[in-house]
């Protein structure tokens, strides 16, 4: 048996209410997953970490990329495993798409199991995963002759019921919403296609982008539509949707722990925020997406359409509009080709937010510095190889967006 990680990966520093959690970026995580892969009857080539979710002090879960052979058939297979250690818990390990967390996963990745659900009965289907979280969320793609046909999303039970429920009741909006229309298990959501072109290919193509007008007042037109119908809403306050202090700290805390020189500045941008939070009047009777940005935005035409419903309910709505200035500000300062083009649209959609929400520019600076502060550890989660520098220049952003 043999599996070596193909580069060298950032190691933790150690966290001493998570024994042993800091080597699971080390080599000690690649040897477990390879002894987990030769359990299961699989000779391991390749195993390296893909994707890191840390909260100091109370779990780390990674997830490994592999290669290996089955010793009995000689397939190639790659399955992605995850290791994850919990405080006061014993270590799990898994492969997908068994997550512990999400039991309608291993319904919606079997392609002869969907296909039998689906009417009308499609002569074949491949299953594409598309997006995995662990414990939390996955999203699939359905194809049928090379074309999508429909989309899974994966949540708890508990979220999947909810979604449900949410669906069934915003249809009455009139609003082009991607909601779901069946499942196929519990947590396990069916999803159709809309038409459309994402905001973020339109800006990365330089193509034709709609009025930043237009899409302040789809957020507008949410609240308004959404308001009049009795949506059962979740009833937990999301520091998505609002400006939350434990959120704020919990997001400088894991930059300090990453990059321990960035510590205090990460703290006081996060001490700032809460000031800032406390003395601004409360913001929470308007329906609000939740997770906007330019992704969540399809273009068709003249159609706007609104993906990812999970976060939506009562909330600040300027906290909206800092998510998605946050996000436009990262995608321009990435290295983009067209980042002069998706820069001077986020000044102009961040005009048509405060225009229209009657809001202070102020008030929407020291947001925005509470989500480039959410966001800061992006870089370490997907492990770029410039994560380090990328994380410090989100953070350097959150603090001028406080100056701002």
């Amino acid at each position: 048996m043999a599996a070596t990680a193909v580069r060298r990966f950032p190691v933790l520093p150690a966290d001493r209410d998570l024994v042993g959690g800091a080597a699971l970026l080390a080599g000690a995580g690649v040897a477990r997953v390879a002894s987990f892969l030769d359990e299961r009857g699989l000779e391991p080539h390749r195993v390296e970490p893909a994707q890191v979710h840390y909260r100091p002090g109370r779990w780390l879960a990674v997830c490994f990329r592999t290669a290996a052979v089955e010793r009995s058939s000689g397939q190639a297979v790659c399955p992605t495993v995850t290791l994850e250690c919990r405080a006061g818990e014993a270590d799990a390990v898994w492969a997908f798409p068994d997550d512990p967390a999400l039991p309608g996963l291993a319904a919606a990745a079997d392609a002869l199991l969907v296909r039998r659900r689906l009417r009308p009965r499609p002569p074949q289907l491949v299953v594409e995963p598309i997006r995995y979280r662990p414990r939390r969320r996955a999203v699939l793609r359905y194809r049928v002759d090379g074309h999508t046909v429909l989309f899974a999303k994966v949540v708890t039970p508990r979220k999947g019921r909810h979604l449900l429920t949410l669906g069934q009741t915003l249809r009455a909006t009139g609003l082009r919403l991607a909601l779901p229309d069946g499942r196929v298990a519990p947590g396990a959501l069916l999803f159709p296609v809309l038409a459309g072109t994402s905001l973020r290919d339109r800006l990365l193509s330089r193509g034709a982008l709609p009025p930043p007008d237009r899409v302040a007042a789809l957020a507008d037109e949410l609240h308004h539509r959404c308001v009049a119908v009795p949506t059962p809403w979740s009833g937990e306050r999301s520091g998505r949707r609002h400006v939350d202090a434990g959120t704020a700290l919990g997001a400088a805390q894991v930059a300090a722990r990453l990059l321990p020189e960035y510590g205090c500045s990460a703290g006081r941008v996060a001490e700032a925020v809460i000031a800032c939070a406390e003395e601004a009047d409360p913001c929470d009777d308007r329906i609000v997406h939740g997770d906007l940005y330019e992704n969540q935005v399809l273009v068709d035409g003249e159609t706007l359409s609104l993906l990812d419903l999970d976060d939506l309910g009562p909330g600040d709505p300027l906290l909206d509009a800092a998510t998605f200035s946050a996000h436009l500000l990262l995608l321009g300062t990435s290295g983009a080709p067209a980042a002069a083009t998706i820069l001077r649209y986020r000044e102009e959609l961040r005009a048509a937010f405060c225009h229209r929400l009657d809001a202070d520019p102020a008030a929407l600076a020291w947001r925005e510095a509470y989500c480039l502060l959410r966001l800061a550890s992006g870089p370490f989660r997907v492990l770029h190889p410039d994560w380090p520098r990328r994380m410090a220049d989100r953070l350097t952003l959150a603090g001028r967006a406080l100056r701002r």
